[in-house]
C-alpha cells in the first residue's frame, strides 16, 4: 500500500474512532490529511469504500498478530485451543474494530456483507482447516470435513464475540466461562475419543 493511501486510512481511522461512521465526512478526512477530496477519491470510490478498505486493513493486521501468537504451539489441539482463547480475548478488549462494530449496526451489516465477510473468512477458514488436517494426520482429531468444521468453528466464534445476540454475564466473562465453554464444545466435536 502506498504512503498516501495509508495516510488517508490512518486519518479516517482516527475520525471514525472518535466520531463514528455516520458523523465522519470526506471533507473532514481530506482536511485532516491536508489533501483534496479529489485525491481521496483517486484511491477510494466513496466513504463506504474507504471504510471497507480500513476495516480490511485492520482485520488483516489483527489476524496476523493473532496467528503469530499461536505459531509457537506445535500440537494442533494446543494451537486450536490457543487460537480460540487469544481471539476471544482480543474481541473482548476495547479496540478500534470492536468499538466501531458494536457502536453501529449499519456498519456491522455493511462490513459483514457476504462479499467482505467472505474475503476475511476464507483466509481464516483455510488456516483453521490446516490445523485440523495436521491434527487428523497426527491421529488426534476425528476424520471430519476440515473445511466444514473450520467454517462451523468460525461461526461459533462470531456468536461468542462480536455477533452476540444475547447478553453475557460480565462476571462469567471475567472468569473465562464462555471461552472455556466454546473451547470445550469445539474440542469435543473434533478430538478422537
Amino acid at each position: 500500500m502506498d504512503d498516501l493511501k495509508d495516510l488517508i486510512l490512518d486519518k479516517a481511522k482516527e475520525r471514525f474512532d472518535r466520531f463514528g461512521y455516520k458523523k465522519t465526512t470526506m471533507d473532514e478526512i481530506s482536511r485532516d490529511c491536508k489533501i483534496s477530496k479529489k485525491t481521496i477519491y483517486g484511491h477510494f470510490n466513496d466513504k463506504e469504500d474507504l471504510f471497507i478498505s480500513l476495516m480490511l486493513r485492520e482485520s488483516s493486521k489483527n489476524r496476523e498478530m493473532i496467528f503469530a501468537r499461536i505459531e509457537e504451539f506445535s500440537d494442533p489441539l494446543d494451537k486450536l485451543t490457543q487460537l480460540i482463547k487469544i481471539s476471544l480475548a482480543y474481541f473482548n478488549e476495547d479496540n478500534f474494530l470492536t468499538r466501531l462494530l458494536k457502536a453501529d449496526e449499519t456498519l456491522f451489516s455493511t462490513f459483514l456483507s457476504k462479499k467482505y465477510h467472505s474475503m476475511i473468512g476464507k483466509d481464516i477458514i483455510l488456516i483453521i482447516a490446516d490445523i485440523i488436517i495436521e491434527g487428523k494426520k497426527q491421529g488426534e482429531f476425528r476424520d471430519v470435513d476440515e473445511q466444514l468444521a473450520a467454517y462451523a468453528g468460525v461461526r461459533l466464534f462470531q456468536a461468542f464475540s462480536y455477533m452476540r445476540t444475547i447478553e453475557f454475564s460480565q462476571e462469567k466473562m471475567d472468569q473465562g466461562y464462555y471461552t472455556d465453554m466454546l473451547v470445550d464444545f469445539i474440542v469435543h466435536a473434533i478430538v478422537k475419543r
